[in-house]
């Protein structure tokens, strides 16, 4: 009897029908451990852990933490550039902010670590490849813009940074609530300063 022979599998990356699958599951897991536990305390094997892979199985898609974490910053970017462009064209303060935490961060069911990625991100400030996150300046770019398009219009009175600091304050802390899965909460905050701004009572 004449026995076949097959090449033993190579030890390494998946074939491409499954790389794409597989550093996207890398991506997503990597984004909810450095939520969890911000840049510094994340490893590569509690994100292997996250979608039961091995730390060499990370390490065939991203060399280092540093290449990993920025690759997950440049998706936050390109959603935070997205809800950026579409609150812009919101009427009033009020619904671009509302707008831009409703497009940019209540993504639960697509992805649900994202707004608190954001928030520890912010809070890694320092303790980053590059000393800082661009995902979360860009946040704050798009509250300063939209202040200061507000105070143009006659929209709002005051003092531009003190207006936008309440303003991120408020976007943050509503962000933590979506962070923790507390949704409704965050929309309840985020109502009442709509109501706010629309009383013109924020001046």
């Amino acid at each position: 009897m004449t026995e076949t022979w097959a090449p033993a599998r190579r030890r390494g990356r998946p074939p491409a029908s499954d790389s794409a699958l597989t550093r996207e599951r890398i991506l997503q897991a990597a984004q909810k451990v450095f939520a969890e536990s911000g840049y510094e305390a994340a490893t590569f094997q509690a994100i292997a852990a996250e979608i039961g892979l091995t730390r060499p199985a990370i390490n065939n898609y991203f060399s280092s933490k540093a290449a990993l974490y920025d690759e997950v910053v440049g998706r936050v970017s390109d959603t935070v550039l997205d809800a950026n462009h579409v609150a812009s064209a919101a009427p009033t303060l009020a619904d671009q902010v509302l707008t831009f935490i409703r497009v940019g961060l209540r993504a639960q069911d697509s992805d649900p670590s994202r707004a608190a990625f954001l928030v520890q991100a912010a809070m890694d400030v320092g303790h980053l490849p590059g000393g800082d996150c661009r995902a979360s300046a860009l946040v704050e770019r798009f509250v300063r813009n939209a202040v200061g398009s507000a105070l143009r219009r006659g929209e709002v009175e005051g003092e531009a940074e003190g207006l936008s600091d309440m303003l991120m304050g408020l976007v943050w802390g509503a962000a933590v609530q979506i962070g923790r899965e507390n949704g409704e909460r965050a929309d309840r905050m985020l109502e009442q300063l709509c109501g706010m701004l629309d009383q013109g009572l924020v001046r």
